[in-house]
């Protein structure tokens, strides 16, 4: 049996200048480097290893053979009592479209089930993110009562973050909810992968959809606070100190969000220094995975 197998099949086409397939080269690369028996699998069949390294997860509806391949690695891991790993985006992808840094975990990407093997990190790797990613650090929350608009984020439906929830159902409820606590303006932004037609919300006083084209930033700068279902793009609003607002306990912000829209007047804001610490540890950039940096780090916590 193999150390490690990095599928290449989990991808839906394999050129060598897309950027999953070069994560995935780099980590086969690395494993090798720090004494790994590699294997690098093109084809859509599962081999067995101790670690199974694939790209993404899967939703509640899928189609494709790459999806297919993912569900066949993870389910055969646990039958056998293996390890797989998914290489997931970068949570700080505001700052980092290019995906200098991605996550690494063990079976599963959700993060408060999952092993990121990042529990109490020290601050390295979140000064060695915020100099590469040119990040300005953590503002300060900002004073309650500030802020003139609430942004609502939507996320793509069908995607495993939603976890089958309904996209349509969330935002209604969410708006309505909102809306029995405060008429302050609200603006919703489309996940940028997502057309959504929000004309029925637009036509309601006070509601807004953000303007195509403006960052994920710019529409943060002067809320009073932010609402997501369960996003990554709530670490921006929880950077730039307003009060982010998440509802499934998945989340990578659970920790320093709130969860109860009817305290959307009264949001907390909680330390947040030893979550980043955090949260910045469970990402690598492609030399250190090349170097086998990850590998090693995980080693230790598969379980043969």
């Amino acid at each position: 049996m193999y150390d490690v197998v990095v599928y290449l099949s989990s991808l839906p086409r394999i050129a060598d200048r897309d950027r999953k397939v070069q994560l995935l080269k780099a980590f086969a690369e690395g494993s090798k480097f720090a004494g790994a028996k590699t294997y690098v699998q093109p084809n859509y069949q599962v081999v067995p290893a101790r670690l199974g390294v694939i790209i993404g997860w899967y939703g509640q509806t899928f189609s494709g053979p790459h999806i297919h391949l993912r569900k066949s690695v993870i389910d055969w891991s646990r039958a056998n009592g293996q390890n797989c790993m998914p290489i997931d985006g970068s949570c700080f992808k505001f700052a980092d479209p290019s995906s200098m840094y991605v996550r690494y975990s063990l079976d599963g990407v959700f993060y408060n089930e999952h092993e990121y093997a990042n529990k109490n990190s020290i601050k390295t790797k979140w000064n060695q993110l915020r100099y590469d990613l040119r990040m300005r650090g953590i503002r300060p929350w900002t004073e309650p009562g500030t802020g003139q608009h609430i942004l609502i984020c939507l996320q793509r439906d069908g995607g495993w973050n939603m976890k089958g929830a309904n996209l349509d159902e969330w935002l209604a409820n969410t708006v309505s909810e909102i809306r029995r606590q405060t008429n302050k303006p609200i603006l919703i932004r489309p996940h940028p992968k997502r057309k959504y037609n929000l004309k029925k919300y637009l036509k309601q006083d006070n509601i807004f959809e953000s303007v195509k084209g403006s960052t994920l930033e710019q529409d943060i700068e002067g809320a009073y606070a932010c609402v997501f279902y369960n996003s990554s793009s709530s670490v921006a609003s929880i950077l730039k100190g307003v009060p982010a607002f998440v509802q499934d306990q998945d989340a990578v912000t659970w920790d320093v969000a709130n969860h109860d829209i009817r305290n959307i007047l009264n949001p907390v804001r909680p330390e947040r220094k030893q979550w980043l610490y955090d949260l910045a540890s469970c990402h690598w950039s492609d030399e250190e995975v090349r170097q086998g940096l990850v590998w090693k780090h995980f080693e230790p916590y598969l379980k043969s």
